[in-house]
């Protein structure tokens, strides 16, 4: 991956923290398809009561997505950003979905992502309660609580610690690295590269 797209991907972030918008002209409203549900998955639109989710469903933007204990869902963004699997007790918003930004906000729980090519013309960035991270191709999970894998890919992450300024940091694999807000970007270790395979094998139904 090119630096200069690294550069713009940090450049995006790091205005989405300091509350800049940005608008989009002539973008469509995207969904994201559910593929697949193990267990209890639910979502919610404006405060409204929560609704049960089953394979099949289509989910538009402002919708809150949750799952149970013991639980999964598949959530298929389309061939740019590819599959997001929700792990159990994981609440993921989905706040802007159209052709050029897929914008969601991971407020609790972790969740496994594949199939991301995103090209030069379209952001994809999930805020954590921490930072934002901004994915640009390949296998991660994301954890709420700011800590990162990447087994292929690039990524970058803007990281803001309790009473701190951002620090960005960039991700690139292979080999596969972590991120964790006491070490910083550190090489993955085998047994958590499984971990995050096994998260992301199987289809579910």
């Amino acid at each position: 991956m090119k630096t200069t797209s690294h550069s713009k991907s940090l450049f995006l972030i790091s205005l989405c923290l300091f509350g800049v918008t940005i608008t989009k002209l002539n973008a469509q409203v995207g969904r994201a398809d559910v593929q697949g549900v193990t267990g209890e998955a639910s979502y919610t639109m404006a405060g409204a009561a929560a609704i049960p989710l089953r394979t099949g469903a289509s989910l538009r933007p402002g919708a809150r997505v949750s799952t149970g204990r013991n639980s999964a869902m598949d959530l298929f963004f389309g061939p740019e950003i590819g599959t997001v699997r929700l792990t159990q007790n994981t609440v993921l918003s989905l706040d802007k979905l159209d052709g050029r930004q897929t914008l969601l906000t991971l407020m609790e729980g972790s969740v496994v992502g594949w199939g991301a090519k995103v090209p030069p013309s379209t952001e994809y960035q999930v805020k954590l309660p921490n930072g934002i991270v901004g994915i640009v191709e390949g296998k991660y999970r994301l954890d709420s609580r700011g800590y990162l894998v990447l087994l292929n890919g690039a990524m970058a992450f803007a990281y803001v610690a309790p009473g701190s300024v951002p620090i960005p940091y960039t991700l690139k694999a292979p080999p596969a690295v972590y991120f964790s807000p006491v070490e910083g970007v550190k090489p993955a270790p085998a047994p958590l590269q499984r971990e995050v395979e096994l998260q992301s094998k199987g289809k579910l139904r």
